[in-house]
């Protein structure tokens, strides 16, 4: 992931001298790459120890690591012209297609990059040991998990998908043995996801969440957290196109690493539902025969 999507996703849970850091990376990169840590801390109006405090929560060696990625960040952006950028009014078909389209390669880099192999290999485990899988997820968050049903459900897996608590909580109390609770928030604070996984583990269930990297309290929650990149996004957030695309892709590479870790079983029984599916349709006439 990019020191500037890093940034990003840690600012709900930076200090107040931490942000004032970060807020300035982010407005003067360019500037950044060039300072020491005290010049850095001065033109922030923060603190060195701030400065090195956030080079810790972003993950990354040293002070000089994180220039030298900033600075290879601007020139790719510089040569590809990759920035994020969201619609304004009268714009064309031309300029939108461009900037939708840069918005998503970034976003999908990013999320490919810095994707936890250790959290998909403990979910890959949990989910070949579980009987059942509730999905939960509100808004944009419901289409996420409406596609992992879809998936999961061709592997011949018991999956059951809400959107509200009402439906959810009463099925917490009685669930067959090792049933998990995946958990779809992007922000990872929407008050309806925090109270499915409190009660979830209030009755024992294992908790999964897939939220937007950074610290939330969801993720603090979930026994297994799984993250997507969290682009740029302008505030007004005309639809939440970025971090769905981060959200598939990341379901997209659970699933076929999954398939892969037990390849010759779930072939066989993938096949075995597309033949079931293919038969009803020829049965019906809704295909050729």
């Amino acid at each position: 992931m990019s020191v500037k999507g890093k940034l990003l996703n840690l600012a709900t849970s930076l200090s107040n001298s931490e942000k004032k850091v970060a807020d300035y990376i982010l407005l003067n990169p360019d500037k950044v790459v060039s300072m020491t840590v005290a010049q850095l801390a001065t033109a922030a109006c923060s603190s060195p120890a701030a400065v090195i405090r956030l080079i810790k929560h972003l993950e990354i060696a040293s002070f000089t690591s994180m220039k030298v990625s900033l600075a290879a960040e601007l020139s790719h952006e510089k040569a590809n012209n990759n920035f994020y950028a969201d619609i304004k009014a009268n714009e064309s078909l031309a300029e939108i297609k461009n900037k939708l389209l840069g918005n998503a390669q970034r976003t999908l880099q990013e999320t490919s990059d810095q994707i936890e192999e250790n959290a998909v290999k403990q979910l890959t485990n949990q989910l070949i040991a579980s009987e059942q899988i509730l999905l939960f997820g509100i808004g944009a968050s419901a289409l996420v998990a409406e596609d992992i049903s879809q998936k999961w459900s061709r592997l011949g897996y018991s999956i059951t998908v809400d959107n509200d608590l009402n439906l959810l909580l009463p099925k917490l109390v009685r669930v067959r043995p090792q049933t998990i609770l995946w958990i779809i928030s992007n922000s990872g604070e929407s008050p309806e996801s925090l109270v499915a996984a409190k009660t979830a583990h209030k009755l024992g269930i294992k908790v999964v969440s897939l939220t937007r990297f950074g610290q939330n309290e969801l993720n603090q929650v979930a026994d297994i957290g799984i993250h997507t990149s969290q682009p740029p996004e302008d505030r007004q957030r005309i639809a939440a196109t970025s971090s769905l695309l981060a959200q598939f892709m990341v379901v997209d590479l659970i699933f076929y690493y999954f398939v892969s870790q037990h390849f010759d079983y779930f072939v066989k029984t993938l096949d075995l539902s597309r033949q079931v599916i293919k038969d009803y349709h020829v049965k019906f006439g809704f295909t050729d025969k």
